[in-house]
């Protein structure tokens, strides 16, 4: 098949949905499929094959995401001297919007992936009331979807989400793989932070965001070490909420037992990994948290708020423990895989026999099935 993606998050991008796209094209082109990337470009960073980038500008108001500039008639002359048998994209905006216009005029299937709540993220649109900004949001998502021929989601939630919205179009569940996969480096790793070897590391990988919910897991922490000694927290990632975050440590007296990573590769994420002892994970709103898979994938059992996609990821008592929205429950949650090691080393089995079915090959076939059966419902 050839495939064409159009993403507004890709490489060097950093984030859920660049990071599943990349997934997505190395798995379908072990299949032997053609995938040719359209994103907006973006400066300085050199891409390999296959990769089309429309003219872009950066703003203000979303440093490191360039906004695309739709006027690319090379793009579009490149696109249709060889159409596509099928267009996947991966947002309702405007690189979606362009590769839903473009497949509809080759006459080929369209099918969007919804990665995100977007009604969540309403906060970055300072400029107008979040109330008006949710409801022009959700008229644009159903106007979208309804003129694609099917829609991809994460998880049931947000299958849910999208119906309530207005959305009758078929949606198909098909869960993102990983590429994580344990390394020997827990002692190297943690002697770079200072982290002595029978400390035990609770993880946090991900954007330090206000979404994130991230508030919990502090507070948590602070509540386990009262009664759990020995316990360090180790935050990978950065974000807008990072400075407000880095304050509320401070003022929690918990400073010497929180480690920040800031943005690591993906050798510096395996390595956080291995260095770990439990996962915690608090966000209400993820419709499926890849980093929940990439702890499974190298053994770490999870702590985790069982809301939104969760649940559909982590099985309670199998290779985690699911909690309320309470820092109570967390906290208990998080000393109850301090004392008990058994019950620890009992999740960690589970997690790794789980993340069998969070392989990128995994992802690739689901995708290949689906998408035949998509060009197919087309021709028919």
């Amino acid at each position: 098949m050839r495939i064409a993606i159009f993403s507004e998050s890709y490489e060097p991008v950093v984030n859920g949905v660049s990071v599943v796209v990349a997934m997505l094209r190395d798995g379908l082109r072990a299949r032997g499929h053609e995938v040719t990337i359209y994103a907006s470009h973006f400066p300085g960073y050199k891409d390999g094959e296959g990769v089309l980038r429309f003219p872009s500008r950066m703003t203000k108001y979303a440093p490191g995401y360039p906004l695309a500039i739709p006027y690319a008639p090379k793009l579009r002359n490149a696109f249709f001297s060889n159409p596509p048998d099928i267009v996947h994209t991966q947002t309702p905006f405007l690189l979606g919007y362009i590769g839903m216009k473009w497949a509809k005029c080759a006459g080929v299937p369209i099918v969007s992936t919804n990665h995100t709540l977007y009604t969540e993220y309403t906060h970055y649109v300072p400029v107008l009331p979040g109330s008006i900004t949710r409801s022009a949001l959700v008229r644009w998502m159903r106007w979208y979807y309804q003129r694609c021929d099917s829609i991809v989601v994460p998880s049931g939630p947000v299958s849910e989400v999208l119906h309530r919205y207005g959305v009758e179009k078929p949606i198909h569940v098909i869960k993102s793989g990983v590429t994580t996969k344990q390394v020997d480096s827990r002692e190297d790793f943690r002697k770079a932070y200072g982290i002595s070897s029978d400390t035990f590391v609770l993880l946090y990988v991900g954007r330090i965001a206000r979404e994130k919910n991230l508030e919990l897991i502090l507070k948590s922490f602070r509540a386990a070490q009262e009664s759990c000694s020995n316990v360090n927290l180790m935050i990978v990632g950065s974000g807008p909420y990072e400075e407000e975050f880095r304050q509320l440590v401070g003022d929690l007296g918990v400073s010497k037992n929180v480690v920040f990573t800031g943005v690591l590769d993906h050798k510096g994420i395996s390595s956080a990994y291995s260095a770990a002892d439990a996962f915690v994970f608090s966000s209400l709103t993820d419709t499926q948290g890849l980093v929940l898979c990439e702890a499974l994938t190298t053994g770490l059992p999870c702590v985790a708020v069982g809301a939104g996609g969760v649940p559909e990821v982590l099985e309670d008592g199998v290779d985690s423990i699911l909690t309320e929205n309470s820092v109570d429950d967390f906290s208990k949650a998080i000393c109850k895989l301090v004392r008990t090691p058994d019950f620890r080393a009992k999740l960690a089995a589970g997690a790794i026999q789980n993340s069998a079915k969070y392989t990128v090959d995994a992802m690739a076939e689901r995708f290949e099935k689906y998408y035949l059966s998509e060009i197919e419902r087309k021709r028919g």
